[in-house]
């Protein structure tokens, strides 16, 4: 079953074992009974804390050494900065490459304010050449996307660079 294989490659559960289920829907349930909160990239995410993210769903992270943007769609890490100071520097700096914004502002423009829980994608995955156009993205829940982009990144993961690529959505 895929949420036992999920569990057997994630990290170590994030929290204690929940016991107050009435404050999560109760599909949820069976999984909270074996792990509460994982990370479900493997070694990719071992040692690093999530604690942000830009508005196509892209996560920062940082370790004890440095401040990085985690890109979803491939489990890769860029470095962005070694301090918290740092850090605050590059995204007032690079606001637009770092958080999307200006995408986002016309975005938000053409289709009304972007709904709490919810980011923007493009039908095609960034890496696979999807556009940062704000015509070519869709609101999407974030879980949703998050979801999309665990299953994409397990049947692209050990494909060499310029692989035909078709990707089975689920």
């Amino acid at each position: 079953m895929a949420v036992e294989e999920l569990i057997e490659i994630a990290s170590s559960a994030l929290a204690p074992r929940m016991v107050d289920y009435d404050k999560v829907p109760s599909r949820l349930h069976p999984l909270l009974d074996v792990k509460n909160g994982f990370y479900a990239y493997g070694e990719s995410a071992n040692g690093l804390t999530f604690f942000a993210e830009d508005v196509f769903g892209f996560q920062f992270a940082v370790d004890d050494e440095r401040f990085y943007m985690f890109d979803p769609e491939t489990a890769e890490l860029d470095p962005v900065a070694a301090s918290s100071g740092e850090w605050a520097d590059c995204i007032l700096e690079e606001f637009d490459e770092l958080t999307g914004y200006s995408v986002a502002h016309l975005w938000q423009s053409l289709n009304g304010p972007l709904r709490c829980g919810f980011r923007l994608t493009p039908a095609v995955p960034f890496f696979l050449g999807g556009e940062f156009k704000a015509e070519a993205l869709k609101e999407k829940r974030d879980l949703d996307v998050a979801r999309m982009r665990a299953h994409v990144y397990t049947q692209t993961k050990d494909l060499p660079d310029g692989s035909q690529v078709k990707i089975a959505l689920i």
